[in-house]
């Protein structure tokens, strides 16, 4: 048994508002995790270590992690803002020499930037949806890909500043769409060709050759949505309006490819122990690369639980696979 296990994490009601709330947008918080996410993966842990000891996100974190100096920490801080957020913490105990879960701080940089994520992807060969980043109104009406498009922040997760707006028909919208990313995120807009097909979603979990969970589809939820129409966004997430398919029904051929996709994603950003890689179908229905979350939730409703589960895991077996791989790394 391990003697020491931490967890780094950050707690939506922990988020730090600047301005007051109502100058911030419902999602910003959306990534950081709620209480009974924390309790229900320190009780996971204790199955496997003497102690769990928790380092919320906060100033006196550094010190903490310093005078404990756990055997291992399990990684789900997401940071508070910008561009690197994510890269904080393992950067942190990095520099402590703290062993811990997940990919390294270069990795979640580029996966966290979404245009950064994609140029590397495609140098690799593996099909991504044509892009623009856009850093102005002015620029956007120099974007050249065809309507529609869609349009979301370049460096942000959990659906976080995904609308049903987001997919645009003309240069006007994506004009207004931009500076409303910029207004309220501060950071670029990805400009992406709009795909009409299926999206869907794969977890991986292990190194070397990593395990595939089985592959999940989201659909709308809405009767009166196309799947062709459907987008993942903040109102969909919020008001339960999607459902999961999974294993998704696809044939087997194309459950493949996508899951060899998914370890080529993951190979070639580097990461470790955990991540789920989302995938849309183009007008040819062939798959292509949205995004990589190395960081993908661990709550009772996230969704690489539930892939984990259609593969016979339960949450403990989840856990305990991400701990010995990330064991196995530092101490084998």
């Amino acid at each position: 048994m391990i003697s020491s296990v931490g967890i780094t994490f950050n707690l939506k009601k922990d988020f730090p508002t600047r301005g007051g709330e109502d100058s911030h947008p419902p999602d910003l918080a959306a990534e950081c995790e709620e209480e009974e996410t924390v309790d229900m993966l320190a009780s996971s842990l204790a199955r496997l270590a003497q102690k769990v000891l928790l380092f919320p996100h906060n100033p006196d974190m550094l010190d903490k992690l310093d005078q404990s100096r756990p055997d291992l920490v399990f990684n789900i801080a997401e940071g508070w803002f910008g561009r690197n957020r994510e890269s904080l913490i393992p950067a942190l105990l990095e520099l402590l020499h703290i062993p811990f879960t997940g990919s390294d701080a270069l990795s979640l940089g580029i996966a966290l930037d979404k245009a950064m994520a994609k140029r590397v992807v495609s140098t690799a060969g593996i099909r991504t949806p044509r892009w623009r980043k856009v850093n102005s109104a002015r620029e956007a009406a120099q974007v050249d890909l065809g309507f529609p498009v869609f349009v979301k922040p370049n460096f942000e997760g959990s659906s976080k500043g995904i609308r049903n707006s987001s997919r645009v028909n003309n240069h006007e919208e994506l004009a207004e769409k931009v500076e409303w990313i910029l207004a309220t995120y501060g950071q670029p807009a990805l400009v992406e060709e709009f795909l009409p097909g299926r999206e869907f979603t794969v977890g991986i979990i292990g190194n070397g050759r990593p395990h595939v969970l089985p592959v999940m589809e989201v659909v709308p939820g809405d009767r009166d949505t196309a799947d062709h129409e459907f987008v993942y966004s903040f109102e969909t997430k919020s008001g339960n309006l999607e459902r999961f398919r999974v294993p998704a029904p696809i044939s087997p051929e194309l459950a493949a490819e996508i899951s060899e996709m998914a370890v080529g994603v993951f190979e070639t950003i580097e990461c470790r122990d955990v991540a789920r890689v989302d995938f849309r179908l183009d007008a040819r229905g062939r798959p292509n690369f949205l995004e990589i979350n190395p960081l993908p939730g661990m709550s009772r409703v996230s969704l690489l639980p539930l892939q984990a589960k259609a593969a016979g895991m339960d949450f403990d077996d989840l856990v305990d696979w991400i701990v010995r791989s990330a064991w196995t790394r530092y101490y084998h």
